[in-house]
């Protein structure tokens, strides 16, 4: 049996327990979980169905067929022409008129209104609860590709550094940062990276833009790379030219906030209990209030997924989980520093999978 059939084969067992009777998956990470095929959502409906019991039924548009067709051996494979009713081809995945359907929650809007006609009488449910309880706890194959995409962005981190001098915009910056990324053979980018600089750094999620690097800049970097389908994502601040004071204090807190939330990722500890300890130190630093997002987000497939981070999660952690660390300090109007790493659960504590130097570093 084939990684993608025993997958297959865990979700089912899971449907039947949580009594489920169908999972319908858009093309996401779920999809690929389960079949190995990696699809672009657009207007086509393309859709996975599970029934409980039974093979898996894939509904794609036939301009799919060809590559469907090489990776097909564990599913059902139903193409529909451009002048076809795709949703006809899912009812005749559906045997039963009722029960229960797990349906992927990134679904296009569109698309889960058609389906509902091949489903009508059925009650929704996420697929959340399915994908992401078989999703969270990664094996030793994925283990090693998020390792191999982890130490990739810690070469691109040292090359970025060479990059940073006054007068470089964060647009161009970036651009090296890709470019980088897939010249070192990484398949894609995880996300956008950003590039934060100055006043910029206080916005978690900039956009970057066209301001240019200037001397007494703290500059946020955060990017990740996608190797064999799994995500990197790393984050490091660095300082054009000498940190002030105040910049230093905050950037050692963070430093120390990072290691905290690290020491404390352990088998069995609440998700919540890894975000209070890093938020509870930067709080006792007198920056509680410059705090403004949770310490992390789970990584595998996705560079957001389960398990969160956060305040009110008890979910233990387990081995195999893996997931950002990364508290942050945001001033307003003067700066930012955040330091991210991806740590691994393992049966002998916590294990980062990106390495590069969590050091001030004054260019």
């Amino acid at each position: 049996m084939d990684v993608f059939s025993k997958r297959v084969a865990r979700v089912q067992q899971l449907m039947g327990r949580k009594g489920i009777d169908y999972l319908v998956l858009a093309p996401t990470a779920n999809m690929f979980y389960l079949t190995g095929l990696k699809t672009v959502a657009d207007e086509r409906l393309q859709v996975a169905v599970l029934p409980a019991e039974g093979p898996l039924t894939l509904v794609l548009p036939e301009m799919y067929k060809e590559y469907a067709a090489k990776i097909h051996g564990h599913y059902r494979l139903l193409t529909w022409p451009d002048h076809q009713d795709p949703v006809e081809l899912v009812m005749a995945a559906v045997t039963t008129k009722q029960g229960r359907v797990a349906v992927d929650e990134k679904m296009w809007a569109g698309h889960f209104l058609s389906i509902m006609r091949a489903f009508s009488g059925f009650q929704f449910v996420a697929a959340r609860d399915v994908m992401s309880e078989v999703r969270v706890c990664k094996d030793e194959t994925e283990l090693t590709l998020l390792e191999q995409a982890g130490k990739l962005v810690d070469r691109v981190m040292g090359e970025v550094l060479k990059e940073m001098r006054e007068g470089v915009t964060e647009k161009e910056l970036a651009l090296f940062i890709e470019n980088t990324i897939k010249a070192l053979g990484a398949e894609d980018i995880s996300f956008k990276p950003i590039v934060a600089s100055g006043p910029n750094g206080s916005l978690p999620h900039h956009i970057t833009g066209d301001r240019k690097l200037q001397k007494g800049d703290f500059i946020v970097l955060d990017f990740g790379a996608v190797v064999g389908g799994y995500c990197s994502d790393i984050t490091r601040t660095f300082c054009l030219g000498k940190a002030t004071p105040e910049g230093k204090e905050v950037y050692r807190v963070v430093q120390e906030a990072n290691e905290l939330g690290f020491q404390s990722a352990r088998e069995g500890v609440p998700c919540g209990d890894v975000d209070r300890a890093a938020r509870s130190l930067i709080s006792r630093a007198g920056y509680g209030d410059y705090f403004i997002h949770r310490t992390g987000h789970g990584i595998g497939l996705d560079y957001h997924e389960d398990p969160y981070l956060v305040e009110g999660n008890t979910t233990p952690l387990r081995q195999g989980m893996v997931f950002s660390v990364e508290p942050g300090i945001y001033l307003p109007g003067k700066l930012g520093v955040r330091i991210e790493d991806i740590v691994a659960v393992t049966s002998d504590g916590p294990i980062r999978l990106n390495n590069f130097p969590r050091e001030l570093i004054e260019i």
